[in-house]
């Protein structure tokens, strides 16, 4: 396999769009003028906070990071988006236990959204628990208001790949592509099953529906090669191989072409 969940799936960190101070407004006593008074939001400081933490952990201070997000969740520990950056910090220094119990919190937040189902589906994939990811990607997709369906499905195919369920993923990425036709990360994933498979007529058809859409890339031309290569078309393969050669010379996947001409 050559596409690794990592690459195909990025975490989205979501924090919601600042919002104003709350404010109240009452008259002088005796008098029609205003006195405008601004109380403390506690969601614009969470958020606050949530975005501080995520520049500290940025810049590799976890400390500053973790003080940061616990103080964003004691502002607002009903909020999807301070769990979520929660969980993300834990991922990156590695406590994966604590990463899950955060996007728990997320998903079962007020304000719990597709983004945030999506995000934990991600999550699970990488650990292998791959029936749960694949509920939580199902229940994205079903969410009010959620834009990203296409993404959620073309996740399930990547991680049904990933687990061997191969129909499953052949499935998942077909309906990934009824939302986005020219999602050329999807159609590269269904190419390499098939060659996966051995069916090399059916990736070269795949590989041309690619082509049609998307520009050639030191990757799609390196699979036109083993497609050609699988067919027993010598000369075709060399025709990826040249045009490798020639427009991504500097690639790791033309430096490997070279390596097996010898």
């Amino acid at each position: 396999m050559k596409h690794g969940l990592p690459q195909k799936i990025a975490l989205t960190i979501l924090l919601s769009s600042m919002l104003s101070a709350c404010v109240s407004q009452s008259t002088y006593s005796g008098t029609d003028v205003p006195v405008t008074e601004r109380e403390f939001d506690n969601v614009l400081a969470a958020q606050k906070r949530a975005q501080l933490g995520l520049t500290y952990l940025r810049k590799g201070n976890s400390q500053q990071a973790k003080y940061n997000l616990d103080k964003a969740v004691d502002f607002a520990p009903n909020i999807q988006d301070v769990h979520i950056s929660m969980a993300y910090y834990y991922q990156t220094v590695g406590e994966l236990e604590n990463a899950e119990d955060s996007y728990r919190k997320a998903i079962n937040a007020r304000d719990a959204s597709g983004d945030g189902l999506n995000n934990f589906g991600v999550f699970l994939c990488q650990q292998e628990k791959y029936k749960e990811s694949e509920k939580m990607f199902l229940r994205a997709v079903k969410m009010p208001n959620y834009t990203r369906s296409g993404d959620s499905y073309e996740n399930l195919g990547i991680c049904s790949r990933k687990a061997g369920e191969i129909e499953k993923a052949r499935k998942y990425f077909s309906t990934a592509l009824r939302y986005n036709p020219r999602s050329g990360s999807t159609l590269l994933e269904l190419t390499e099953i098939e060659i996966e498979e051995h069916n090399y007529l059916d990736a070269r058809a795949q590989l041309a529906r690619y082509h049609r859409v998307i520009a050639q890339s030191a990757e799609s031309l390196t699979l036109g090669v083993e497609i050609e290569r699988g067919l027993n078309d010598e000369e075709a393969a060399r025709e990826f191989g040249i045009l490798l050669l020639a427009k991504f010379p500097s690639s790791i996947e033309a430096k490997r072409y070279r390596a097996s001409m010898h």
